[in-house]
């Protein structure tokens, strides 16, 4: 099980990867080729200031956390996904969560980071400087990851009790039929033995 799982989440990351790594370069190439004629063609020297380049380098690393978060998210999406259906077994209510779990979009936060990043990126380069300041959303984006990743755990924890509790359910509702069993068989005991007394006190009176 383990090995399929391992298998299925290294299959979801290169097929991540495939789709993502030439959209990312190609997102970055063509921000530099901007950036280079406009250099060229202005003369600007702010475009080679330490604090602009400063940035592309901030965005260039954001970028390549973000396209990690990308692959991790599939891979965890995979994983999860095969948990889910191996667990929804004769369950109706798990199967549809686990169609749920496929039907989401996998990516996550880290997909929405590289969205902001590009966003930054061409919007400085063709419309404003100002679109800079959306960096100030990153701690937002930060603490939005942090709340995800800390109430998902708790939602691993939670499920992992509550496929206990199933398993005890089960266990539970076998008992009470064998209790049903046992019980039956003890008001047969007690039918039994009345019918012992009575026959006890017929030869009784009888002597």
């Amino acid at each position: 099980m383990a090995n399929a799982s391992a298998k299925k989440a290294s299959a979801a990351r290169s097929a991540a990867a495939s789709t993502y790594r030439p959209l990312v370069v190609g997102i970055n190439i063509v921000h530099f080729l901007i950036r280079l004629y406009q250099y060229s063609v202005s003369g600007n020297t702010t475009l080679l200031s330490t604090t602009s380049l400063a940035i592309h380098v901030l965005l260039l690393v954001l970028t390549g956390i973000a396209y990690r978060g990308i692959l991790d998210d599939y891979a965890a999406s995979a994983t999860s996904t095969s948990k889910i259906t191996g667990s929804s077994i004769g369950s109706s209510g798990s199967s549809g969560s686990s169609s749920g779990s496929k039907n989401k979009l996998a990516g996550g936060a880290s997909l929405d980071l590289l969205g902001l990043i590009v966003i930054i990126q061409y919007g400085s380069a063709l419309i404003s400087d100002a679109f800079y300041w959306l960096l100030g959303i990153l701690p937002l984006w930060g603490a939005v990851r942090l709340y995800k990743t800390v109430t998902g755990a708790k939602d691993g924890l939670m499920g992992g009790g509550g496929g206990g509790s199933g398993v005890q359910n089960s266990g539970g509702t076998g008992s009470a039929g064998h209790y049903g069993v046992s019980g039956g068989g003890g008001n047969n005991d007690a039918a039994e033995e009345r019918r012992r007394k009575r026959a006890e006190r017929r030869r009784m009176k009888r002597g």
